[in-house]
């Protein structure tokens, strides 16, 4: 190694000595061809001769290059390559807004308080009812309001003068979001989740039932949905036992929505079925609020409430116009819409195509009892569906498990009769 550093250098000197040779000799000659040039002028001379000496070549050959190149070569402009552009996808045409049809002077008025969760539910009614001329929604949420801080906002207090302002025909209670703290009441302040905290705050939700009984207004009470927080949902579950338990003693219905916006565990789930059944995002990024969508979503669950109470608010299939028929043509016959479950709540094990059984004197039409019984509510849902709301929920006893033999079990054995025994 050290014999070929030594030569490596040796070499370099070389390389050296012959480039300082060569600017001598190059300075001498220019200094033969014009004799009468002074030193000092010589030397600037030299100084403004770009000296291409070893080390230029060595380190820089770019810029030999591109000195040695033409001028007018590097004058031209280049020609600038055009990539050809890509084509986007075409978007989807976006649905058009429906546009809201104007409200009868007779129409239904729904009036709809509570915190930001009531705000969501006003949303979704107002999407809901958008084509309706029979049903109007007031929005008289309050986002940030609930049962727990009354100094901030009294619904028991403040519910009766909004019901003489807007004469709402029912009205619809969703509040609880807000009420994860502290309560404060005249023995003193009750931390949340101690016995103290849930009788105050019963006595919270007695006193806006009381309220909205003042008013003699018919009224339906949503229940709260769980969000994404594990610990959030459980305090919203244990809302939703308080305020069933205070609400039904006093006949108020309770809506409930949890099972809408969860998995079959009960746990939190931001995308599902909307009302149609089409999977979409129902909940918003921050897990607590709703999208467009969820809003609709829970709307729907009040809605079949609300449209019994007013007896019929929803748009219904028209019949064809008798006067528009020809002679002799039938209009279609229409009937009520039934649920799919109906059917299946008849019973049975045989198939719609097999070959159908009269029923006999004294047993009923199967499926078109079934049906009848649903529609005229003399016939619950099944229990655990969303829609059961009877409570307390039955209560499914386990059946015990036959103990393990501790045997292996006998073998069967065939035996002929004995002749006296014939």
């Amino acid at each position: 190694m050290k014999r070929a550093g030594k030569a490596i250098c040796l070499c370099l000197c070389a390389l050296l000595a012959s480039e300082v040779a060569v600017s001598l000799a190059e300075a001498q000659s220019t200094g033969q061809s014009s004799p009468s040039a002074s030193p000092a002028e010589i030397v600037v001379a030299q100084d403004n001769r770009r000296v291409r000496n070893f080390f230029r070549r060595l380190f820089r050959p770019r810029e030999i290059q591109r000195e040695s190149a033409p001028i007018l070569e590097r004058l031209q402009p280049r020609e600038r390559t055009v990539r050809p552009q890509r084509r986007g996808r075409s978007a989807a045409p976006r649905p058009q807004a429906i546009a809201a049809v104007e409200k009868a002077e007779d129409a239904k008025r729904v009036l709809v308080v509570g915190d930001f969760l009531a705000t969501a539910l006003a949303k979704g009614l107002s999407a809901a009812y958008r084509e309706n001329p029979n049903a109007l929604v007031i929005d008289a949420t309050s986002g940030s309001s609930g049962l727990v801080r009354n100094d901030y906002y009294d619904w028991p207090a403040k519910l009766p003068g909004i019901v003489e302002e807007q004469n709402p025909d029912a009205i619809l209670v969703l509040v609880g979001g807000n009420d994860r703290q502290g309560i404060d009441t005249p023995t003193g302040p009750y931390a949340l989740g101690t016995d103290g905290w849930r009788t105050a705050y019963a006595g919270r939700v007695n006193a806006l039932v009381d309220a909205i009984g003042a008013t003699a207004k018919p009224a339906l009470w949503v229940g709260l949905v769980p969000v994404q927080s594990s610990t959030m949902s459980r305090d919203y579950s244990t809302f939703n036992g308080i305020v069933r338990e205070q609400i039904e003693a006093k006949g108020l219905p309770f809506i409930e929505t949890w099972n809408g916006f969860a998995n079959a565990e009960g746990k939190y789930v931001s995308v599902g079925p909307d009302y149609r059944g089409q999977s979409v995002q129902l909940r918003a990024s921050d897990g607590l609020n709703f999208t467009r969508a969820g809003q609709r979503k829970l709307a729907f669950f009040v809605e079949q409430r609300l449209d019994e109470i007013f007896g019929g608010i929803a748009p219904q299939l028209a019949a064809a116009d008798a006067a528009a028929l020809e002679p002799g043509e039938e209009g279609p016959q229409i009937g009520p819409m039934v649920p799919l479950d109906a059917l299946a709540a008849a019973g049975g094990d045989s198939l719609a195509t097999g070959a159908t059984q009269e029923p006999e004197e004294g047993e009923g039409l199967g499926a078109a009892d079934a049906i009848a019984k649903r529609l005229a509510g003399e016939e619950a849902p099944p229990a655990g569906r969303i829609d059961f709301y009877k409570w307390p929920p039955p209560v499914t006893v386990p059946t015990p498990q036959p103990a393990a033999a501790t045997t292996a079990p006998a073998q069967a054995t065939t035996t002929s009769a004995s002749p006296a025994a014939q």
